[in-house]
């Protein structure tokens, strides 16, 4: 048996053995941006948890100036609702109001309380007789058993208690629920449930009631379905394009099969390696490693223009020797994605190098009539060189993901309606509260609060929905003095017998034992020692700096500064990256040629990162493009360097072809894609450009044709 023959079996066995046991062992794909990021210690883990716990919630809200209308609305979307995908939240209104009741007397609202605390008893009873006067106004109980309507301001005060919320004149009411935890690992799947509410908001959305629906699912299902018809138009149109050009080029389309084969190993090895080395596999690395499949196509073009292994296999190697070093380099920067998306690339990038030279030689030869020798005048350099020098001067960073993404009018008006029907502004921040039990983490909350409210930060903590036992006495003893003051005023509504009956308040209290079957008791406790608070638009968090053992975390804050050190990292590494494949082309190459060979791309990283920067602020996914430019642009150079004249026509088709699907990418709505597809196509473009003025001897524009 040939050496050959004996290579493709061990390349088999050695493919189907790594897809066995990856496909035994699947792993989750992750959705979570943030894991991307942070992956690394119990901060990193605090803020990812933190995330996870707000950005899977999705919000129903129902809108109608008829009460009637909007509750049934909302009592039949709630039984049509799948309770496998989704949890609905909404409390069991009645059963936490008998359990308040209990206990009415310890529990107050901080306006109550404070009033109280200061003895402004007259403003409390001035309050109370407005609202007994007042058509509209209400008593969650009777004015016998709450006369200073101290429940009903406290119930009030929590909000989300099931009781509708009224704005000029409409009705309001929300359902909230959360993604359930195994249909979260599905995008497809949580898509496709996603999809059943959207039809059943468009059946409930009358003349007389809208539905909205709000939440970070619902972000992702109307981008993901936006992009998705966007790029599925961007396949079809890039493969006529490609399809078309190879029949054109090579008068036939059935080389397309082996070159789809090829990608299909790599693209299939790069996932079943990366699935081994991970626990899970993070969405964008599919995301950034699908690239590689321009570099892929290139091995298959330079071979079948060729025909011949011994012309090309020392361009072929170099290319892709250079390249897994560039991409390799990757996993040196801690960061989970960035190793993922090393692994991913790498394996992909070999196995399909193994591919081409252990079985193309299988294939006939190939024939083509055109041959490409495109030439720049030098003096386009000097036109690269200023856009360099102009965007250098204009180079800002913007390390805020959100801008990442722009939702719909409709989304964004949604989203707008919901904040002020609950009274919580979109900046959302977070309070950890460590105590040696729970009782002194509701005292510390107790005391975090008085402060934010004193400064008019809304917030939510269990403590305002389950005062501590030390509030809770003070509270029946503010009631004590204030019924002992102000009850005889009401003798036009209470008997003597209610009087004394008021004034008759059991010592009880709501202990940890009381409320363990409260919803908000899993919401906001952590563990045994740490609680959480939520807060909204806090613009000073130095008005709690004083209190020990409180960490505040503003999340669109951490996750910003996080995503700058990520960008930091990789900029740190682009220059050992560059020394490195220095190096390698030296010693391949000679050092005086070398640099040839490399300045094709490292201009044409600058020219791409600076055109953007003409533009729009750099994010981090502007620096990790730089890195597949510099790939794309080594195998551009390498072969205009080192290979045949056919080689001219697999560059410039691998180029083109490259450059028009990023084009596309780069009209896409979605503003991560489209951002990556432009400075991608630009990179190209101008590498491909380069490589050629800077390697070709002849400085001239022309086009043969053979």
């Amino acid at each position: 048996m040939k050496k050959i023959n004996i290579l493709r079996i061990l390349f088999i066995i050695i493919l189907s053995t790594i897809t066995f046991f990856a496909l035994t062992n699947p792993k989750k794909v992750e959705t979570n941006l943030l894991k991307a990021f942070f992956s690394n210690g119990a901060q990193d883990e605090i803020l990812v948890e933190l995330s996870g716990k707000y950005s899977s919630n999705i919000n129903v809200l129902f809108e109608s100036e008829n009460l009637e209308l909007l509750e049934k609305a909302e009592e039949h979307f709630e039984e049509q609702i799948d309770k496998k995908g989704f949890i609905v939240e909404k409390n069991d209104t009645v059963k936490t109001l008998e359990f308040y009741k209990k206990y009415k007397n310890n529990l107050l609202s901080y306006t109550d309380y404070k009033l109280l605390k200061n003895g402004d008893f007259d403003k409390i009873y001035e309050n109370a007789v407005n609202n007994l006067y007042n058509p509209f106004g209400f008593y969650l109980l009777p004015v016998e058993e709450d006369p200073f309507m101290l429940f009903t301001d406290f119930v009030s005060a929590l909000g989300g208690t099931g009781i509708s919320s009224t704005i000029n004149g409409k009705y309001y009411e929300i359902i909230n629920m959360k993604v359930d935890d195994n249909l979260a690992l599905s995008p497809s799947l949580m898509n496709k449930e996603v999809a059943k509410l959207v039809e059943l908001q468009k059946m409930y959305n009358t003349k007389d009631l809208n539905v909205y629906l709000t939440g970070a699912p619902v972000h992702a299902y109307y981008a993901s379905e936006s992009s998705m018809n966007e790029i599925n138009w961007i396949c079809i149109i890039s493969t006529i394009f490609v399809g078309g050009l190879i029949l054109w080029y090579f008068r036939s389309l059935k080389i397309l099969i082996p070159v789809l084969l090829s990608l299909a190993s790599g693209m299939g090895m790069g996932f079943c390696v990366t699935s081994l080395l991970f626990s899970s596999i993070h969405i964008l690395t599919f995301v950034f490693s699908t690239t590689l499949i321009g570099i892929c196509v290139d091995y298959s073009f330079h071979y079948l223009m060729e025909c011949n292994l011994k012309k090309i296999i020392k361009s072929l190697t170099v290319s892709m020797i250079s390249t897994v070093f560039a991409l390799l380099i990757l996993s040196f920067s801690g960061i989970e994605l960035l190793k993922q998306i090393a692994v991913f690339t790498s394996a992909g990038l070999v196995t399909v190098y193994l591919f081409v030279i252990l079985f193309y030689q299988l294939l006939p030869p190939q024939t083509s009539k055109h041959i490409f020798n495109l030439k720049f005048d030098k003096r386009i350099l000097i036109v690269i060189f200023l856009i360099i020098a102009a965007g250098a001067f204009k180079i800002k960073f913007n390390d805020d993901i959100r801008t990442m993404y722009k939702p719909s009018k409709a989304m964004l008006n949604a989203e707008k309606l919901y904040q002020t029907v609950t009274n919580k502004n979109s900046n959302t921040s977070f309070i950890i509260v460590e105590g040696e039990s729970l009782e002194k983490i509701l005292q510390k909350e107790e005391q975090i609060g008085q402060k934010l409210s004193n400064n008019n930060v809304n917030y939510y903590s269990l403590s305002r929905f389950v005062p501590s036992i030390k509030r809770q006495k003070e509270s029946q003893d503010l009631v004590k003095l204030l019924y002992n003051k102000k009850l005889s005023d009401f003798g036009d509504f209470l008997t003597k017998n209610d009087i004394e009956k008021l004034k008759e308040i059991p010592p009880a209290v709501i202990g940890e034992n009381s409320f363990q079957n409260l919803p908000q008791l899993k919401e906001f406790v952590v563990d045994k020692n740490h609680s959480l608070m939520v807060v909204y638009d806090m613009q000073n968090p130095e008005i709690i700096s004083d209190i020990r053992d409180v960490r505040y975390i503003n999340l669109p804050l951490e996750i910003s500064n996080g995503i700058k050190n990520v960008r930091i990292a990789v900029l740190k590494i682009l220059l050992p990256i560059y020394f490195i494949l220095y190096l390698i082309l030296g010693f391949i190459f000679t050092f005086r040629n070398a640099h040839k060979i490399i300045l094709p791309s490292v201009l044409a990283s600058l020219f791409a990162i600076s055109a953007v920067s003409l533009f729009e602020p750099l994010n981090l996914f502007h620096i990790l493009a730089v890195f597949l430019i510099t790939g794309f642009g080594l195998d551009y150079s390498v072969f205009r360097f080192n290979g045949s004249k056919n080689s001219n026509d697999a560059v410039f088709i691998s180029c083109i072809t490259t450059v028009f699907s990023f084009s596309l990418l780069a009209l896409t709505s979605f503003r991560l894609i489209s951002s990556l597809g432009f400075v991608l196509a630009v990179g190209l473009l101008s590498s491909y450009i380069l490589s050629i003025a800077l390697i070709s001897k002849d400085s001239s524009l022309t086009t043969e044709s053979k």
